[in-house]
């Protein structure tokens, strides 16, 4: 088991991020959840009435700041306890994994190889992709483009986009943004709620008929298609999910050398680096820490993982941050 800290939490928690290591046997044990789409009415639908949020800042690379809500991990919790609150047998046996995902909400920053990813927490480089969007938003215009985010978890990069696109005049283009977290109670308990509350986002949110109405048509208003997918990376099916993508984001998912050559090979795929080179318009973003202390992995180890993949590719740093904890976004171009 090893300890290192790099999530975001308010200014007097500190949390440690923690990784059990699992020998080849019990990893052979483990099979890895399969590639499955869950559907936002469904979600929307199992929603309790209200929930609540706290606010993160993103320091902005224009120089400002922007406040997004996010989902208050203790109401997510509230959720579960609440849905299996007439049955406590059906905690025991609940097809959406509700007891695995109230251990890892009382300790969100455990990661559990191919069991738990760590999607429940906010990680610092999922700020900087944010910033790096934000930086270069005047040079990439996301609308009308297919946008993937891999190992969203709480989607602060992808929360980032949604917000350009909510405060903007509405648009005739139409944009699909896609969200991929290995847990699909990750999805079902911040991603989509963080989406929510991200579109509308007081106090308290109450989640009433018309308003699940007024998000849906407001998506339809703004031409943006969203899809969600749960599942190993291995299996992830990009027929299903309507082939390649102009953007493709990730952030803190390069800490584990075992799934470095399953993350190169979805983004490459998700890049289309198989196509003609008429289809080569496309951004790939990884930010993450340069090294992940007694895991193995970082930058290095996934530059290599880059190159070493059939037929290869390049990466260069587009932003990194030197002092204390090392951090960069990279952007990676297949051949």
């Amino acid at each position: 088991m090893f300890r290192f800290n790099f999530d975001v939490e308010d200014d007097t928690t500190n949390v440690d991020h923690t990784t059990q290591n699992k020998g080849p046997d019990s990893m052979q044990a483990v099979v890895p959840d399969t590639f499955t789409e869950l559907f936002l009415v469904d979600v929307l639908n199992s929603l309790p009435s209200k929930i609540s949020y706290s606010p993160i800042t993103i320091p902005l690379a224009s120089g400002g700041e922007l406040s997004l809500p996010r989902r208050d991990l203790f109401d997510a919790r509230f959720q579960l306890i609440s849905q299996h609150a007439d049955d406590p047998d059906a905690l025991e046996q609940s097809s959406i994994s509700a007891r695995p995902a109230l251990h890892f909400l009382d300790a969100p920053s455990d990661l559990v190889p191919l069991v738990y990813e760590g999607g429940l927490k906010t990680w610092e480089c999922s700020l900087d992709l944010a910033s790096y969007l934000d930086g270069i938003s005047s040079q990439f215009d996301v609308s009308g483009k297919r946008v993937l985010e891999i190992g969203c978890g709480t989607s602060i990069p992808s929360l980032y986009i949604l917000h350009r696109i909510f405060s903007s005049s509405p648009s005739q283009n139409q944009t699909h943004i896609h969200l991929q977290d290995y847990n699909a109670s990750v999805l079902e308990l911040v991603t989509i709620p963080n989406i929510i509350l991200t579109w509308y986002s007081p106090l308290e949110l109450n989640i009433s008929e018309g308003l699940k109405d007024a998000f849906h048509q407001s998506l339809m208003t703004y031409g943006l298609h969203l899809r969600f997918f749960s599942g190993s990376w291995d299996t992830f099916d990009l027929r299903t999910s309507g082939g390649s993508y102009n953007l493709v984001l990730t952030s803190e998912t390069i800490y584990r050398m075992e799934s470095l050559p399953s993350l190169a090979t979805i983004m490459r795929g998700a890049c289309n680096a198989e196509g003609p080179k008429d289809v080569y318009d496309y951004l790939c973003l990884v930010a993450a820490k340069v090294l992940y202390f007694g895991v193995g992995g970082g930058v290095e180890e996934f530059v290599r993982c880059v190159r070493d993949l059939d037929k290869g590719g390049t990466v260069d740093t587009v932003w990194e941050k030197t002092q204390g904890v090392e951090r960069r976004v990279i952007s990676v171009r297949w051949n």
